[in-house]
């Protein structure tokens, strides 16, 4: 633990003794994460029940908080939104959370991603997009994208999915949705310890080990910790290819696979193994009958290397062939480099604390947190490795990262309106640093420092949110959040000539209304409008890559991507047994930040605006007492503008679709999901092929067995068919898992 986080862990101390001591007079203000209020009590202790013989498996009877910030139900909240629990990602037996998030409506998670932009909602990706863990942010404060793979699954009570332009509430980032990633609590009233223990095995040596105990100390202090591990050898998915010359002396004549591009495929980096190792502690301690204060604590460690690269390229006599020039077949010469064939060597350190108060009497809460990515970047091979062996020169680029924040809320309930207000501060920074290595996979042998760029951000925002009761069937909900951001401490070092940048700050104003209206207790139907915007990433704003012309430079001018959306929906209680929802939206996005080259200067500019827009449906039954299904579609589209020229946004899949059937009886539970994603490419690219984007359709299933009430064995198969399929990299392919579960 560095001095840093030993200084929050004091802080944070402090804080606890303060709260407790003082109880928090009620003119305190209270924390931005999503707490229920004590009107919302009962709601929320029905959130934690809603799998009761009282409340039908698939309806809209469930409760969010992240929406509105106070717990509220489905149903009534003007959004098209989702609750996965806990016991559907046990039925799924998933690895992570992009698998956690896959089957959802509207969400896109590439096949082929590992840690960051591996998902996206209405054509947007991690960076605007604002997920929270236990209500605290952790996009990075490097460059917004979220680290999927970095968070241990089996703490997860579950995950609130609120889609559409959030930053009345919520502040940057928040422009196509909020997810919030909440994890499970420990309850004093049982008067126990259970201690919950998870081994997997799956294709490509995959494992997860996991433990988690959890109970309570006595009436007042409650506790829960546990540690997660998950490894895998992965698969080959990433190839290299180079172009052919019509001149050159060859040392071999050989065979390439050939891109319809011209371009040749001459081997890969080989399998990307991956481990993830997780230890977290939550502590929860209550001072009187309405006041609790609580933390939690989460460490993880992420690391990825490539293994066993291969070639395409043999000699006559079948020796494998890394480097120098060969002869194709058609007669062209293609120059092999052995860094062609070697792939990253990344580490991610995280240690995220959250300190919270909570007075339900009041309807107070208070939050003040810190996520410490002390450790972040990669290796790689520089153009003069000389052989295969792993030997030879590279580069190490490192990027550590800080997010402060505080954050506070209170509710008031009077006849027909229910308001809340907060207030909330985020001070970010990040450090990145270039250096030479003298072997690119040893990271201890750190020499020259080439480049080096800092900068932070700090932000306060006030906002105030109105639940207004029009009617017994209008409700209008207003929101407005007011964000100051200052840009500042802007530098960077480039063949030790420091430049520095002088600070900045700009103000926006985020408004959204919503009108919802009650046809019958069954039948609801909402319409809004939301202004969002998403700040510029600090690296956008102060990394500078090196002097030469090509190379990427600083621009600390940058302002905010701004979004506005509307949105219309319908929610239906068809019956007892089925629900019904359907969301048509658009987002027009202006000052896109993109790069480019102006007047000699490659950087990113405000310079492109977007548009997205679809249709969201969803479909959920519960056809008989053994089986139920779903079923979700959507339809979206995009464009760019760039320069004056419009054309598709060819990353946005037209069509998403995803259903299930389960069958519950006894002791078995059997689930079989089937997602198809249309192409995400031009119709006049090919496909089928290395780097293009393929429709695909792919069938999962899996079979969980309860074998007595402590213990659960369950088997899954993930590409049940083996589609071959291409997301810029090869997929996997079939893949299979065995897991079994015991608690006591």
């Amino acid at each position: 633990m560095n001095f840093t986080t030993k200084r929050f862990g004091i802080m944070l101390l402090t804080c606890m003794t303060i709260a407790t001591s003082v109880q928090a007079a009620p003119s305190e203000a209270t924390s931005a994460e999503p707490v229920a209020t004590e009107s919302s009590q009962e709601a929320a202790e029905q959130t934690a029940t809603t799998a009761s013989d009282q409340v039908p498996e698939y309806t809209f009877d469930d409760f969010i908080v992240t929406a509105t910030r106070v717990a509220e139900r489905l149903k009534n909240v003007p959004a098209n939104v989702t609750v996965i629990t806990a016991e559907d990602l046990k039925k799924r037996n998933v690895f992570s959370l992009r698998e956690a998030l896959q089957n959802e409506v509207g969400l896109y998670v590439k096949p082929t991603a590992e840690t960051k932009d591996a998902l996206s909602i209405r054509g947007f990706s991690s960076g605007n997009i604002l997920v929270l863990y236990n209500g605290q942010q952790i996009n990075t404060s490097f460059d917004s994208s979220v680290a999927w793979d970095s968070f241990p699954i089996s703490d997860v009570e579950r995950i609130e999915i609120v889609r559409g332009a959030g930053s009345s509430l919520y502040g940057g980032h928040a422009v196509a949705g909020v997810i919030n990633i909440i994890t499970k609590k420990p309850n004093p009233a049982t008067g126990e310890v259970k201690t919950d223990l998870t081994l997997s095995t799956g294709s490509n040596n995959t494992w997860q080990r996991g433990i988690r105990i959890g109970g309570s100390a006595n009436d007042k202090l409650s506790f829960s910790t546990g540690y997660e591990k998950r490894s895998t050898d992965g698969y080959a998915g990433y190839y290299s290819t180079a172009s052919g010359s019509a001149s050159g002396t060859a040392s071999a004549s050989v065979t390439l696979p050939k891109l319809s591009n011209g371009s040749y495929i001459i081997g890969g980096r080989g399998e990307k193994s991956k481990l993830s190792e997780n230890y977290f502690i939550d502590l929860n301690y209550i001072l009187d009958t309405s006041k609790t204060i609580s933390y939690s604590y989460m460490h993880n460690n992420y690391q990825y290397s490539y293994n066993n690269p291969f070639t395409y390229a043999y000699d006559s006599n079948g020796n494998p062939i890394f480097g120098g020039t060969v002869l194709t077949q058609d007669n062209t010469y293609v120059t092999l480099k052995p860094s062609a064939y070697l792939g990253y060597v990344g580490e991610r350190d995280q240690d995220l604390h959250r300190l919270k108060y909570e007075d339900t009497e009041n309807k107070i809460t208070v939050g003040l947190g810190l996520s410490d990515v002390t450790k972040e970047g990669y290796s790689s091979a520089s153009s003069s490795a000389n052989s295969i062996n792993w030997t030879g020169s590279g580069t190490l680029a490192l990027y550590p990262s800080k997010n402060y924040n505080l954050d506070a809320q209170k509710t008031w309930d009077f006849s027909r309106h229910t308001i809340v207000s907060g207030f909330s501060w985020i001070k970010e920074k990040m450090t990145y640093s270039s250096y030479e290595l003298s072997h690119w996979r040893d990271w201890s042998t750190t020499g020259a420092l080439t480049t080096q760029s800092e900068g932070s951000t700090n932000s306060w925002a006030i906002f105030t949110q109105d639940e207004y009761a029009v009617s017994d069937r209008w409700t209008m909900y207003t929101g407005l959040r007011l964000d100051q951001y200052n840009k500042e401490g802007g530098y960077c070092i480039v063949s030790s000539t420091r430049q520095d940048y002088p600070s900045a700050e700009f103000t926006e104003l985020s408004p959204k209304i919503a009108f919802s209206y009650a046809q019958n207790d069954r039948t609801k139907y909402y319409a809004s409008y939301g202004h969002s915007f998403n700040p510029p990433t600090i690296y956008k704003l102060y990394r500078r890559a090196g002097t030469s012309m090509s190379s990427i430079q600083a621009n600390p001018d940058l302002k905010p991507e701004t979004s506005n959306t509307f949105e219309i929906g319908m929610k239906q209680q068809m019956d007892q047994k089925t629900s019904l929802g359907v969301t048509v939206f658009r987002v027009k996005t202006e000052d896109k930040i993109a790069k480019a080259t102006k007047n000699s200067v490659t950087a990113y500019y405000n310079m492109d605006s977007g548009m997205a827009k679809g249709i969201e449906f969803e479909l959920k039954s519960k056809m008989t007492p053994t089986w139920s299904s779903y079923l979700n579609y959507t339809f979206e589209s995009g464009e760019n503008t760039s320069s004056g020229q419009t054309t598709r946004n060819w990353d946005i899949p037209k069509h998403l679709l995803h259903a299930g059937v389960e069958y519950s009886k006894n002791k078995i539970n059997w689930l079989t999901d089937v997602q198809y994603v249309s192409e995400r490419q031009s119709p006049d690219l090919s496909t089928g092929e290395y780097t293009s984007e393929d429709a695909f359709f792919v069938v999962n299933t899996s079979l969980n067995y309860k074998v007595n009430d402590q213990s659960t064995l369950q088997f899954g198969i993930q590409n049940l068919f083996n589609r071959k399929f291409y997301a810029s990299e090869a997929t996997s392919g079939r893949t299979y898992s065995l897991s079994m579960n015991y608690s006591l």
